[in-house]
């Protein structure tokens, strides 16, 4: 029970392990009907400095990042197509991860152009695809249920922030962060 509450899942995914029904094949059941193809978790693991999180779908690095020590807290951040599924889904986009380690950032885009900018001029190290998501909403792509998911950076300390949570960009702004768009669409955790 205290890992299905540390991974920060609400009170029907609790009704339904209550039930005998896996919370994981539940949320992919829920994103199969509704578009035909299984989701994914995309965690978020939070330094200690509260500067860096580590945005992934690979619950090994999760694991390997909370026992380094420097990351103190992990939760489901949202649910994305996996690598596998991904580029059979239409309307889908990867979802591409860079890392520097000088400005001990983890950065998400959807544009090769952002990403080939990083690298070549910011100092990013590109590390691969997390997963695959939407381009546009739900309306736009007939697959209900996603939401924004929105980008913020602070160039004080040259940092990214991402959210699902509209009203926490007020919050984010007020503390140095700039927002910087919707960076995709993806499914609630």
């Amino acid at each position: 029970m205290k890992a299905i509450l540390s991974s920060g899942l609400t009170a029907a995914a609790l009704f339904l392990q209550a039930r005998c029904i896996s919370v994981p094949v539940a949320l992919e059941t829920r994103a199969a009907e509704a578009c035909g193809f299984a989701t994914v978790p995309l965690y978020v693991v939070v330094s200690g400095s509260l500067t860096d999180r580590i945005y992934t779908t690979d619950a090994t690095e999760v694991e390997r990042a909370l026992e380094g020590g420097a990351y103190l807290h992990e939760n489901v951040l949202a649910n994305v197509y996996s690598n596998s599924t991904g580029p059979r889904v239409p309307n889908t986009l990867p979802l591409y991860r860079l890392w520097s380690a000088s400005k001990t950032d983890h950065f998400v885009t959807t544009s090769w152009d952002e990403v080939e900018s990083a690298v070549d001029s910011n100092g990013y190290e590109y590390q691969g695809v997390i997963g695959y998501a939407y381009a546009d909403t739900s309306a736009e792509t007939g697959c209900a249920g996603t939401k924004a998911f929105y980008r913020m950076f602070r160039p004080d300390i040259e940092v990214h922030y991402y959210t699902l949570n509209s009203s926490e960009i007020q919050t984010a702004t007020s503390k140095g962060y700039m927002y910087e768009g919707i960076t995709a669409y993806v499914f609630p955790a």
